[in-house]
Parts: C-alpha cells; sequence; structure tokens
C-alpha cells in the first residue's frame, strides 16, 4: 500500500499542508523543530489512531487554537492497496469549555463513521525513530508498547481485549483496594477475575505468536547488520507466574486458565497490594545480545542495532499478516548509522512500496537523496516539493 495523497489541517505547528505524494522512497529535508517529526507522528496516527509522542490529544492540536471555541485538528490521507483504495480522515478535537464539545477523535473510513477500533490498521505503517533504544534500554512498558502498537494494526480481536482489559482491571484494582479496607466481600473477586483472565488470555496469546513470528526475522537483521558479530534474543515473559522459558500454553483457554489459577493463588497478596499482581500489564521482553541483558550489558551502538532489527521485523510481520505492504517511515534515523548498516537498511526497506525518511543531516545520507522519487523541504510548518539536485 502507498499514500498517494495527504491532508493536514491545524496539527502541532502546521495549519494547512496537502502532499502529493510518490510511489517509492520520499525524503524531508529540514532543521530540527520544523516539523519532520509532526508529519511522521501524522501519517503514523491514521494508522494506529495512536500518537507516536503525545499523551493527551490536546496535545495535537494547533497551540494557538487551543482557547478558540472549538479546536480541532484535521488529518486526512489516500492510500492505494490490494484490498481496494481508502480515504482515511480522523478529526482531533481538543478540549472547549462547552461541555456539549467531547474532546477526542472522530473518524471516517470512505466517508463513514468509524469507532476507531474499527479504524486502526486500515492504514498499516511501522515507525523507527531515534527513541526506539528505548525498546531495548528502557522498562517494560515500551516493549509492551512495542507490540501492542505492532499487533493492534493486523488484529481488531486483540485491540478490543486491551480496551476491555484496562477497563476490568481497573474495576478490578478499585474493588482490591475496598476489599482491603474492609469495605467489600472477597466473593465480589470472582466475577472480575473471570472478565481479566479472558481477555488476558487473549493478549497473552496474540503476543506470544507475534514474537514466534519476528524473532527469527530480527535476528536475521541483526546478524546482517553487524557483519555476523553480534546475536540477538528476544524472549517473552508473561506475567502469569509459575512458567519458564520453555513452557508456553498453546491456546486462549490454557492462557485464561493459567491466569484465573494464578488470580486465585494470589488472592491474598493482592488484596493486602489493593493492586492486581499477575497479567499482561506486568510482561516483558527479554532482550539478549550475545546471551547477555542488552540494558545493562550492550554499547548504546548495540541496542540501537537491536532496536533497528526488531522494527525491521515488524515490517515484516505487518507485511506477512495483512498480505500488503506497510508504510515506512523513518524519522531521522539513517544519519546516526555508519555507512554499511545504512546500507542494509536501504537494501531491505527499497522492497516496500513506500517509505518516508526524514532527516535533518542530507549530507550525511547523499544515497538516499539520489534515490528518492519524492524529495521536500520542511520549514516553520511548511512544506515544499525541491526538484533539484
Amino acid at each position: 500500500m502507498f499514500i498517494f495523497d495527504l491532508q493536514i489541517a491545524n496539527y502541532r505547528n502546521y495549519g494547512r499542508v496537502g502532499l502529493k505524494l510518490s510511489k517509492g522512497l520520499n525524503l524531508f529535508v529540514g532543521e530540527n523543530a520544523q516539523g519532520k517529526s509532526n508529519l511522521l507522528e501524522a501519517i503514523y496516527l491514521l494508522s494506529t489512531l495512536r500518537s507516536s509522542r503525545a499523551s493527551s490529544d490536546a496535545d495535537l492540536v494547533r497551540r494557538d487554537l487551543l482557547h478558540t471555541e472549538f479546536p480541532v485538528a484535521r488529518l486526512s490521507c489516500e492510500v492505494e492497496r490490494q484490498a481496494g483504495n481508502l480515504q482515511l480522515e480522523v478529526a482531533i478535537v481538543g478540549r472547549t469549555t462547552d461541555p456539549s464539545h467531547k474532546a477526542g477523535k472522530r473518524v471516517r473510513v470512505n466517508g463513514v463513521p468509524k469507532r476507531a477500533s474499527d479504524a486502526v490498521g486500515q492504514l498499516a505503517a511501522v515507525l523507527f525513530t531515534t527513541l526506539d533504544i528505548e525498546i531495548v534500554a528502557g522498562p517494560p512498558l515500551m516493549r509492551r508498547r512495542y507490540l501492542d502498537m505492532m499487533i493492534s494494526q493486523v488484529d481488531r480481536g486483540y485491540l478490543r481485549a486491551m480496551q476491555r482489559y484496562a477497563k476490568v482491571l481497573q474495576q478490578r484494582n478499585s474493588l482490591l483496594k475496598r476489599i482491603q479496607a474492609r469495605e467489600a466481600n472477597a466473593a465480589e473477586l470472582n466475577f472480575w477475575d473471570q472478565e481479566l483472565a479472558h481477555a488476558g488470555g487473549v493478549i497473552f496469546q496474540a503476543r506470544a505468536d507475534a514474537l514466534g513470528h519476528i524473532v527469527t526475522q530480527a535476528q536475521f537483521h541483526m546478524d546482517r547488520l553487524s557483519d555476523g558479530m553480534e546475536d540477538l534474543q528476544i524472549t517473552y515473559r508473561p506475567a502469569i507466574g509459575g512458567m519458564d522459558a520453555t513452557d508456553s500454553p498453546i491456546d486462549e483457554t490454557e492462557w485464561t486458565a493459567r491466569m484465573i489459577r494464578a488470580l486465585t493463588n494470589l488472592r491474598n497478596r493482592e488484596i493486602g497490594a489493593g493492586a492486581t499482581l499477575v497479567g499482561p500489564h506486568r510482561d516483558d521482553v527479554s532482550v539478549e545480545i550475545n546471551s547477555l541483558p542488552a540494558d545493562s550489558f550492550a554499547s548504546r551502538a548495540q541496542q540501537r542495532t537491536a532496536a533497528l532489527s526488531m522494527r525491521l521485523a515488524e515490517a515484516s510481520y505487518l507485511r506477512r499478516a495483512l498480505g500488503d505492504d506497510p508504510i515506512v517511515l523513518l524519522d531521522d534515523v539513517l544519519s546516526e548509522l555508519d555507512a554499511r548498516r545504512r546500507r542494509g537498511v536501504l537494501e531491505f526497506i527499497d522492497s516496500f512500496q513506500q517509505t518516508i525518511v526524514t532527516t535533518a543531516e542530507p549530507d550525511r545520507v547523499r544515497e538516499v537523496m539520489t534515490r528518492a522519487a519524492g524529495r521536500f523541504v520542511v520549514r516553520a510548518g511548511s512544506i515544499q516539493r525541491f526538484e533539484g539536485e
């Protein structure tokens, strides 16, 4: 798939921008803080309906509109894909003083209003950023987010299970605190245990299955990018208790049963803690390089290569699951790589229908400039096509 038309209005530092994008490689050049990352964030939001950086939708609306009567940012794109051409529109409504105006997102697919969960993955994308090193070196939350954003684009059942799990988890934690304060009976947990375990079983199974597909690809890319000097190991660490690396339930039903047992066994501890101590919200993924924990023993260059390898594997996973190419987005990543690693990445992404690359240092990526089908200059929230050398 590829985007051939992109429209942005009142998003971040952009007023109104319309772009005709090319199939193949599109290069956006500009100094820092001009809007390059905002552009890729906008495309990724059209895919996942979540910002890759903002904690609140209000942060996405152009700042000088935030105190107006109806602050709203709009994104839209037209996409050619194997499943049929797509028109996707997202309106992001900021907070207002009018209680009848609800903040949040409004989505249309081919002109028809849709729930966000039904629009996720209509446009598929994988985003590479300089912050990806946190997938390897950061807290477990970053690795869970990596899995969630990837799987949600190909499995709406997973997205619905995550939404259900989050709601039930909140209710169950609230009940645990009330039981702890002797304001509720422990027997009330039985219903919430079942609900949490059923949603959790879907999440556990999907994460295990996805990692099963990306590990080999990630190892291949790590080996290739490091000239065979570095071996990457990735292992799922489900927070369910009583499991080792060789033990993996075979389906959602078994994951659900295991979680119910874990919740039953830990009930007294959870009441004492006032919190749910097992479940997908506490999962982790172990990343090792040459059999040593990557977060503690790997160099920054090794961590960066491992994270890049995991993103390349994600692109392959999306392609395999969808039967179509995702849009590949690289935000100022190539200029940080040495020439050999850059060549390795470019050789891989050349096989995808559309890649969008940003850089603040065009002289360091001359090979990208020469092969780009579309070249653009980003300056202070405006974008102009560049036809020169």
